[in-house]
């Protein structure tokens, strides 16, 4: 539980425990299983320390009460339901107010947005809620920004997130992303998976998987080290290599290529190999680089630094200016561009 930041989420009597689980649960779980790492921790907020009933009869036990709120929480979450018009509505303001000056995000769905309208919350922000006319009926003169009302089922404005009282999965994929819980490719996919359900969503899963996905570039090296260091000190790649595993990963953006040395290699497969000798045409590894001044410039800059120069920079009748390079165990390292600005 350590360095996890808190989520709070108040709960008024009589609210809407439908509201909670598509945001408490992926705080803690993946799709599949539970989180090894979670960044955050589900705490209630309520007006004492007693249980709080829910619409349903169930009743949650509170964490904190509004006058012991920790601050080291990261987002303040209004849950509906239909206490929001009760006189213990009122000691939430407070903390609304709070949060807000201290740029935590604040979350409020179905009749929780209705109260933040009736409290002028909601009068420098896109927003939404159930309906632009209740919002008017509940704020009153206090609600003044009925035209930056969007008719959604959530929406997200300045750290500010509104739903309406179906709205609770889009309610918390929006406070998900602010969070940044998960990568945004990712909540997207959760969001997805509700949404279509499981049938569905594994149809669309099968159907969209092509038979291979491309994994990587791997060479056979002699020293590992000599490589590690040319890739990562002329071309950028970045490693955590420990300096003795047989295993090298080095990435360079969404690129990745490993190195594994060849005796470990023939060990491991029981089989011998016959290696190219020397520079060898047998494969090549492209870099593209901006414009045309740019194969040049980092040409020279691999020479420089101890690439073997192999072909110098030449603008080929196709359009593209091209060069190469060998690294230390003898593959080819083409560097070009189309761009000749």
């Amino acid at each position: 539980m350590r360095n996890m930041k808190k989520v709070l989420y108040v709960l008024l009597p009589q609210f809407a425990e439908h509201e909670l689980p598509y945001l408490t649960q992926p705080l803690r779980s993946d799709l599949w299983a539970m989180k090894e790492n979670p960044k955050y921790e589900n705490k209630i907020v309520a007006e004492s320390l007693e249980p709080v009933e829910a619409i349903s009869g169930f009743r949650l036990l509170p964490d904190y009460t509004f006058d012991t709120v920790p601050d080291d929480y990261a987002a303040l979450v209004l849950i509906g339901g239909y206490g929001w018009q009760s006189e213990a509505a009122e000691r939430v303001e407070p903390l609304v107010v709070d949060a807000i000056a201290k740029g935590r995000i604040v979350g409020a769905i179905c009749n929780a947005a209705s109260w933040m309208a009736s409290k002028g919350f909601l009068n420098n922000v896109r927003h939404t809620g159930n309906g632009v006319e209740q919002l008017q009926l509940w704020g009153g003169e206090h609600y003044t920004n009925a035209d930056n009302y969007v008719n959604a089922q959530a929406v997200s404005d300045q750290n500010i997130v509104t739903a309406n009282g179906s709205g609770n999965l889009e309610f918390a994929c929006e406070i998900l992303t602010l969070l940044k819980n998960d990568e945004p490719k990712e909540i997207e996919m959760y969001g997805t998976f509700y949404k279509m359900g499981f049938v569905e969503f594994a149809k669309m899963m099968s159907q969209a998987k092509p038979r291979f996905s491309f994994n990587t570039i791997g060479l056979f090296t002699t020293d590992n080290a000599k490589m590690v260091s040319f890739y990562r000190d002329i071309f950028g790649f970045q490693t955590e290599w420990n300096g003795s595993d047989p295993n090298v990963e080095m990435t360079l953006g969404a690129s990745r290529i490993i190195m594994f040395p060849r005796d470990d290699f023939e060990q491991m497969t029981s089989r011998q190999y016959a290696y190219p000798e020397g520079t060898n045409g047998t494969m090549e590894i492209s870099f593209d680089v901006p414009c045309f001044a740019d194969v040049d410039k980092e040409y020279e800059r691999a020479v420089g630094m101890g690439a073997k120069p192999v072909f110098a920079p030449t603008t080929e009748p196709w359009g593209q200016r091209t060069c190469y390079v060998a690294d230390p165990e003898g593959n080819l390292i083409e560097i070009s561009s189309f761009v000749e600005g």
